[in-house]
């Protein structure tokens, strides 16, 4: 079942859920997450014909473009506990089935292993309105492997997190990413040869010829194909990445006819790194480039600043929080007594999730943020009641 999520999560920050109108009230968001749900089916070209895949697709809609992330593999008991499949895990089919590749783009190698074949939690919506922010937990088993995806309002590009924590009876040895896309055009399954290139702020390298990235200076790579260019009245657009220098250990772009593979080397003791993906679909090369030269500076120090702890979760102050409630129940008087076991739960699971969310536990942050969001309907009956007493 498709869901679409608009209610902006500024509406439940806790001081407006209490004293503020309701989100019915609120105008809509610049920022809607569209979760189309998992889907099942029978394989054909994914995996073994006859197993059962799942893919689950949800989409960030910033107001200016879309971009649709699926995360897929096979249910089959055979694979132990991987999920495979054929064209890859992870795929962005929006805006381009090209460019970011809408099989599987990325793998997260921890170990040597990609953590995006694992069990994956389903992708939960985390924000929606001034922002919008998903979340996937991957469980490799040596560490759980969290990406959180989010975009502004009117925004051209995703801005992403990347984690990887450690389970106690494991270690993370290294940690890699690689990234596969085909620029602008899928040359080679269309019987058509293109020049593919990838630039960054020190070089620009033409296909066949290797490039060693240098952390700290080639902070953005983009993606483009000269035969296959829109001004051209050809491809759909070059697609570019922005990379956190901080992490970074090593890299390199493998440059093919049709495929460009990037693979990055990461610090396993950072814990965390940042990117931001481009799919500049409909933009010509010129145009798509002229906006890395003189916005990518600026993206990059907006993603090294960005908080993607859910908003309900950085607005929340426990004691605060409880003091009100508790006020808000005892003003309600009779009235609030049927009320009274939803709030004890309300309380005892935030008075749990809290420590967790707040070592760095992604799922108990996410449900900590989905509790919040459930929470304005009894807070609003509690303040009708309250004001109904004092009469």
């Amino acid at each position: 079942m498709t869901r679409t999520w608009v209610v902006p999560v500024s509406a439940i920050v806790i001081g407006m859920v209490l004293t503020g109108p309701s989100s019915a009230q609120e105008p809509a968001g610049d920022v809607a997450v569209h979760d189309g749900g998992a889907k099942v089916s029978r394989a054909t070209w994914e995996c073994t014909p006859g197993h059962e895949v799942r893919k689950h697709r949800i989409t960030l809609d910033s107001g200016a473009v879309r971009y649709t992330f699926m995360v897929s593999g096979c249910l089959d008991p055979s694979h132990g506990d991987q999920h495979p499949c054929n064209e890859g895990t992870f795929g962005m089919p929006d805006p381009s089935l090209a460019n970011w590749y809408w099989g599987g783009f990325m793998k997260v190698l921890v170990n040597g292993t990609n953590a995006t074949l694992y069990q994956a939690e389903e992708p939960r919506v985390l924000e929606t309105g001034a922002r919008g922010l998903i979340q996937i937990v991957w469980a490799h088993p040596a560490a759980d492997v969290g990406l959180r995806l989010m975009m502004l309002p009117a925004g051209n590009h995703v801005l992403a997190e990347l984690v990887w924590r450690p389970r106690a009876d494991a270690a993370v040895e290294t940690v890699a990413l690689r990234l596969t896309c085909y620029p602008s055009f899928f040359t080679t399954a269309r019987q058509r040869t293109g020049e593919r290139h990838c630039r960054t702020p020190r070089v620009d390298m033409a296909e066949g010829q290797p490039l060693k990235l240098v952390p700290g200076e080639d902070a953005w790579l983009y993606y483009y194909d000269r035969v296959f260019d829109v001004a051209n009245g050809e491809g759909d657009g070059p697609c570019a990445v922005l990379l956190d220098p901080s992490a970074v250990t090593a890299g390199s772009v493998s440059i093919g006819g049709y495929a460009v593979t990037t693979a990055v080397d990461l610090d396993p003791e950072a814990g965390r790194t940042r990117l931001a993906l481009y799919d500049f679909t409909g933009l010509s090369n010129a145009d798509a480039g002229e906006y890395m030269e003189q916005h990518a500076a600026d993206d990059q120090a907006r993603l090294a600043e960005m908080d993607f702890r859910p908003g309900p979760v950085r607005g929340l102050d426990v004691a605060e929080f409880t003091a009100e409630v508790t006020g808000l129940l005892a003003a309600a008087a009779e009235d609030g007594e049927a009320l009274k076991p939803q709030v004890d739960e309300l309380l005892a699971r935030m008075a749990e999730l809290k420590p967790a969310a707040d070592e760095g536990d992604w799922t108990a942050e996410a449900d900590l943020a989905e509790l919040l969001l459930r929470s304005p309907d009894i807070l609003w009956k509690l303040k009708a009641f309250a004001v109904l007493n004092r009469q």
